[in-house]
């Protein structure tokens, strides 16, 4: 097996801030769980916004556009474990593993955000993060290679159990109208993800918030960091990532129904937005 670089896999454990930040509105190719061992926040995702705290489990799908935003005191540092790997290493194996690979799927085909569990430090899987952290650093390229997979096919099976006991609660959902962002930045996301299927122009959102488009999209870039062409763009392709992964309709139908009837404008947004074309995503999810 090829060696695994840390493009495909990356473990971060109890990295620290000691400063507020406010990331921008961003995405990428990876699966990413993160787990806060202290410290408050927000995350908002794909419209909906979430308190942070001790204890919080985050999932990430592959190119789900998300925004942390922190609170930081002396007493409270913001300290978490970052996990992001590429779902394709897991391939190989995904004949003997099928339940496990089944998991996986149905967490990639979700079509609303994984709302954030809480979880003890005591549990298995922030302890089984914690302990390959330490370990893996000390393993040979040939022993890193096996252990890493091992590694992320038991992590999934925590992450199962954890689905099936509803003894974990889940994080609460931020009161509509409490969140941090800029009500009408909210509104764009929300517009955005009930037409991003259809072909629309930044003046038909503007005209639906009664705003001007220029205002609408200063406001919009000041309180995500992004534009909204941007954001329409990469919520499209994190849609038709699932369609990609999740059934058999053609690049050209998949395009269409994320809003991009023109073909060869698809696959040149697609490969920009994640390096390579529809249909290589395709292969190289599905292990072909």
């Amino acid at each position: 097996m090829p060696i695994i670089t840390e493009d495909q896999f990356n473990l971060a454990c109890r990295r620290t801030s000691t400063t507020a930040f406010r990331e921008v509105f961003h995405a990428h190719s990876q699966m990413e769980i993160t787990y806060i061992h202290d410290g408050y926040g927000q995350l908002i995702t794909e419209g909906q916004a979430f308190s942070l705290e001790p204890g919080t489990l985050m999932i990430f799908r592959p190119f789900q556009l998300h925004q942390i935003q922190i609170q930081v005191t002396k007493e409270h540092p913001f300290i978490r474990s970052v996990l992001m790997y590429e779902q394709h290493l897991l391939n190989p194996h995904s004949r003997q593993f099928a339940v496990s690979n089944r998991f996986t799927m149905d967490l990639l085909g979700h079509t609303s955000p994984l709302q954030p569990i809480r979880l003890s430090a005591a549990s298995p899987l922030v302890q089984m993060i914690e302990q390959f952290a330490d370990i893996l650093p000390t393993l040979l390229p040939h022993e890193a290679e096996e252990d890493t997979r091992l590694f992320l096919l038991g992590l999934l099976a925590q992450l199962r159990y954890l689905w099936k006991d509803r003894q974990y609660p889940s994080s609460t959902a931020l009161p509509a109208g409490s969140s941090a962002l800029h009500p009408h930045a909210e509104a764009v996301m929300h517009w955005i993800e009930e037409h991003y299927n259809e072909s629309f122009r930044l003046e038909d959102i503007a005209d639906t918030l009664h705003l001007s488009p220029y205002h609408l999209s200063h406001i919009f870039k000041k309180a995500t960091g992004t534009t909204i062409v941007s954001y329409a763009q990469a919520t499209r392709i994190r849609h038709a990532c699932v369609l990609l992964t999740s059934t058999t309709h053609t690049v050209p139908e998949i395009g269409h129904r994320v809003g991009m009837s023109s073909p060869s404008y698809f696959c040149k947004v697609f490969r920009n937005a994640t390096g390579t074309t529809p249909h290589q995503y395709r292969m190289k999810v599905q292990g072909r």
